[in-house]
């Protein structure tokens, strides 16, 4: 079973089988597209991950990499500090 049909299947039974049948509903290429966006953002959160933790391994700081993300340097480390 490929990702698409994985995520197809999941929203399919969604609510315990409640809620719309949405490949019926919903045009193909949307349906792709949206599945290419997620593949997009997780590529791009890798992405970031790799970088913070090149950016901690040259010692930038904390509040340094809140900057960059957008966030605060609290957020940054809960966030990053595992990585």
């Amino acid at each position: 079973m490929t990702e698409d049909e994985e995520l197809a299947t999941w929203i399919e039974t969604a609510d315990n089988g409640q809620g719309p049948t949405p490949t019926g509903s919903i045009d193909r290429d949307v349906f792709d597209a949206l599945a290419e966006a997620v593949e997009q953002r997780d590529g791009s959160q890798r992405q970031i991950d790799l970088l913070v933790a090149q950016a901690r391994e040259q010692g930038a700081s904390w509040t340094l990499i809140g900057a960059a993300l957008g966030t605060t340097r609290q957020s940054a480390h809960e966030r990053y500090a595992r990585a």
